[in-house]
């Protein structure tokens, strides 16, 4: 009996034994497959169609040995594009020491292509999972857009009117494109990209480029807006957009003299009084036209009046022109030239001034002239009787 009760209190106990080992040894392997982590402080976001989201993910151990897990990302039935990494590598398995953390960074595209929206994700390390969502706040589209920062833009015939542009590549792929402007003839158009002239530019996806575009009107353009549509395109997808350039006149000036001739002549020390002619042959008002000269040295010229406040289109104004030649000017042509200038046209007149013999030297010459005869008369009668 004794015999008995001891096998028996034997197999008790070494089937405790064993059940205890087998529940000792069974533990830790539970326990690691808990000990892992995934933590983001962003876990739903709203983004744009296009927009590159990114996520800081630490993968965090809070057992006692060093865990390795496999890593990886689902998109849940959702092809979007994305990159996991670690210390800035593509990595597929991490390892994270006992009760310290790692970092994982994601980054996840939204397509350009993509409806409006709740989308879902997994990012995993081993059994452990960090579920994401993303809101896409509208619906994307696969287009290029151009923009002018300012499509209106004034001014006279004369001008060079510039509009600053933007053109975007909303697309998933790199695309070049011809550029192009639809404009009547006589206009003149140039697109500037980095400081050079440019007929096409190629942009990344989901890129831009600042594009200047310079207009230059024909001549004797009439006053008006005028519309210059322009456009960018390749066999894929385009864009265009107008610009307007309202022409305010033009201006034009003229400078004569009342009866045509562009020489005159003048006495030295003595002065000449010319009157000019001064026309606005543009379509806007000239304001504020003054008076120069550049005249030989010690020569003087005075404007009456120096100044004309406006001159409206097709109308003239008289100014009188007083010219003083130096009094030791030798007798010859001499070059005066005449301005007629406003802040927006100049007009210059080209006159030959002929100096003229002093009537006094002219007596003066005949006097010595008749002295030296009347000299030599003189010795030939006292010395000829001889």
């Amino acid at each position: 009996m004794r015999s008995a009760c001891r096998n028996v209190f034997m197999l008790v106990f070494i089937c405790t034994f064993l059940i205890g080992t087998s529940s000792w040894l069974a533990v830790p392997k539970a326990a690691a497959a808990g000990d892992l982590a995934l933590f983001t402080p962003y876990l739903e976001l709203y983004a744009e169609p296009g927009e590159s989201i990114h996520y800081s993910i630490e993968v965090i151990n809070s057992g006692d040995t060093t865990q390795m897990a496999d890593i990886g990302f689902r998109g849940e039935g959702n092809d979007w594009a994305y990159e996991l990494t670690a210390g800035s590598r593509i990595v597929r398995q991490i390892a994270v020491k006992s009760n310290s953390a790692q970092t994982l960074s994601l980054r996840l595209d939204v397509p350009l292509e993509v409806e409006k929206g709740e989308y879902r994700f997994t990012a995993a390390a081993g059994s452990a999972s960090l579920p994401l969502k993303v809101y896409v706040s509208e619906k994307g589209t696969y287009r290029t857009a151009w923009e002018a920062e300012q499509a209106n833009v004034q001014g006279h015939a004369d001008s060079s009117f510039t509009f600053s542009t933007t053109l975007r590549n909303q697309t998933a792929e790199e695309q070049t494109y011809s550029l192009d402007a639809g404009i009547e003839p006589g206009w003149e158009v140039r697109f500037k990209s980095g400081g050079s002239n440019v007929a096409s530019v190629t942009i990344d996806p989901n890129g831009s480029q600042s594009i200047s575009v310079e207009v230059a009107p024909p001549d004797r353009v009439e006053a008006g807006t005028y519309a210059i549509p322009i456009r960018a395109s390749n066999s894929s997808t385009s864009a265009e957009t107008t610009l307007e350039a309202v022409i305010t006149g033009t201006y034009g000036v003229s400078l004569g003299t009342k009866d045509e001739r562009l020489n005159t002549s003048i006495k030295a020390g003595g002065n000449r009084t010319m009157e000019l002619i001064v026309s606005n042959t543009g379509t806007t008002a000239l304001e504020e036209v003054s008076m120069s000269a550049s005249a030989p040295a010690n020569w003087e010229v005075t404007f009456e009046p120096k100044t004309i406040a406006s001159i409206p289109p097709g109308e003239s104004a008289t100014v009188q022109a007083i010219v003083t030649s130096d009094k030791k000017s030798l007798p010859g042509d001499y070059a005066l030239n005449l301005t007629a200038s406003s802040p927006q046209k100049q007009a210059n007149a080209a006159i030959r001034v002929a100096v003229e013999s002093s009537l006094l030297w002219g007596w003066i010459g005949v006097i010595i002239i008749a002295a030296v005869i009347a000299v030599i008369y003189g010795l030939f009668r006292r010395y000829g009787r001889r």
